[in-house]
């Protein structure tokens, strides 16, 4: 087993030394798919003059009124780049017997895996270990995203009022008819397919500076990896000639899918952390921490969030007979943005100079990062001196988070030139903003530390999905070893 670990740990090493180089950053994967997916050929069959020619791009000024797809880019990069690694708090703890001076165990459990307990290492002790997670995730705020053609997120993209009184620079004139001519009223389909994996090698270090302060570090590196599809459907539901609107110039092609993948690997952003034992009681008592997380992950290939965050938290942990519960609260304040290209920003950002019809280009994306509540609370069992279970809760509560949801859409069209002006619904996913909502995400843990020799541990552990809230990582095995020096 220890072998298969090294192993695992090894592959991941090597990734992470060689960055896979790639056209598309993976943080652009999903619109550079979308930029392609609203590009329609130019209808040359139409006679020289005649509405559509040229006829390229012209969906993609729903874009100023519905974002939607690209804020659902920028929400699962942010969480999938902030994802549990573990805690760095060793296995053994130590303080020192006030008889004789010598450090004696302070616990007679190994304590949890992705929280941390007021126990500390004890001074001049050394524990370092490292876990391996892989994780992939299949849903986003309740929608499936690993099937494009059976129930993955659907957006609709109006077509623009371009042609009828249109002026010189693009733009509708006074007097301008919408959907007219019938072509304006179709609309463009484009659902979303995903699929999302992460492989984590983490290494913790610990080191009492006293027997009341530890300072800790943990080092990832990442392996990502992702494949994107959108398929495109042109509804035409004026009835308009379907060689205007098509995927292919001068053929009636009304669906499209366009695929694009990549994976990147390399170092992930680094944690320093300190902990401070303030109120000491059997097993740990009441302790501060803080953590510090630098920005040295890619951004750009989805390593790292770019942002700095400062994690400050309160710890509590104490044992009872042979059951030890444990709580961890904070705050993490963050400062830094994503990479940029993870929203829709320019009508110039691969789309050529396209006119946004009476608003204006989208505004442009707010790539903050944003703060978090922390939470983690579990209970840890002593079955043998050797053998410890434990059980946790993590909460997240990301602050102003964008929301996402499906509403039914009414499109408005004609059939005919001047007719009268019918309507269509559609159930389209659509982005809750503006509204300083509060997304709540929760994943369970269940855990075993087993003390192979002296003090080495082997720990095993799962992680599963409590909610369906933000990025949903399907359950995922984490391994790891512990050694006190």
């Amino acid at each position: 087993m220890i072998r298969r670990l090294a192993a695992a740990c090894s592959l991941v090493l090597l990734a992470a030394t060689g960055l896979h180089a790639q056209e598309v950053p993976l943080s652009r994967l999903l619109p550079d798919l979308l930029a392609r997916a609203v590009v329609t050929p130019s209808s040359r069959n139409v006679p020289a003059g005649g509405a559509g020619i040229p006829h390229e791009a012209h969906f993609l000024p729903a874009l100023a009124q519905q974002s939607a797809a690209y804020e659902l880019n920028r929400s699962i990069v942010t969480y999938l780049a902030t994802f549990p690694i573990g805690s760095s708090s060793g296995g053994f703890t130590y303080e020192a017997d006030t008889a004789t001076g010598i450090p004696r165990r302070s616990s007679g459990n190994f304590g949890p895996s992705f929280a941390e307990r007021a126990l500390t290492v004890g001074k001049g002790q050394f524990t370092a270990g490292f876990n391996f997670q892989a994780v992939s995730y299949d849903r986003f705020e309740g929608l499936e995203l690993e099937d494009a053609d059976a129930g993955g997120p659907a957006f609709y993209l109006e077509h623009n009022d371009c042609c009828i009184l249109q002026l010189p620079d693009g733009t509708p004139g006074p007097g301008n008819t919408p959907k007219d001519p019938p072509f304006e009223g179709d609309i463009l389909r484009m659902v979303l397919g995903l699929d999302l994996k992460s492989t984590t090698a983490a290494f913790f270090a610990s080191y009492g500076l006293t027997d009341s302060l530890d300072v800790g570090v943990a080092v990832p590196f990442v392996k990502v990896e992702a494949e994107a599809r959108i398929l495109g459907t042109l509804q035409r539901i004026s009835g308009a000639n379907p060689l205007i609107h098509t995927f292919a110039a001068n053929q009636d092609v009304s669906q499209v899918e366009f695929t694009s993948s990549g994976s990147a690997s390399g170092l992930g952003d680094v944690v320093f952390r300190a902990k401070y034992n303030f109120l000491r009681q059997p097993g740990g008592g009441l302790a501060l921490g803080a953590d510090l997380r630098l920005p040295t992950g890619d951004k750009d290939d989805l390593l790292g969030t770019g942002a700095t965050q400062t994690k400050l938290y309160l710890i509590y942990s104490g044992d009872f007979g042979r059951v030890s519960p444990h709580l961890n609260v904070g705050y993490t304040f963050s400062s830094g943005e994503l990479a940029s290209g993870v929203g829709f920003e320019t009508p110039g950002d691969g789309f050529g100079e396209t006119v946004f019809r009476g608003q204006g280009p989208p505004t442009a994306a707010d790539l903050s990062v944003p703060d978090e509540i922390n939470y983690t609370g579990g209970l840890t069992f002593v079955v043998s001196p050797r053998v410890t279970l434990s059980v946790d809760a993590i909460g997240r509560t990301v602050r102003d988070a964008n929301r996402f949801g499906v509403t039914s859409r009414t499109f408005q069209f004609r059939t005919t030139l001047g007719g009268s002006v019918q309507t269509a619904t559609r159930d389209d996913v659509v982005g809750i903003t503006g509204t300083g909502e509060n997304l709540n995400t929760m994943l369970g843990v269940a855990g075993i530390k087993v003390n192979l020799t002296r003090t080495l541990l082997l720990t095993g552990n799962v992680l599963f999905p409590i909610n369906d809230a933000g990025l949903r990582a399907k359950v995922a095995p984490v391994l790891g070893l512990d050694y006190a020096f």
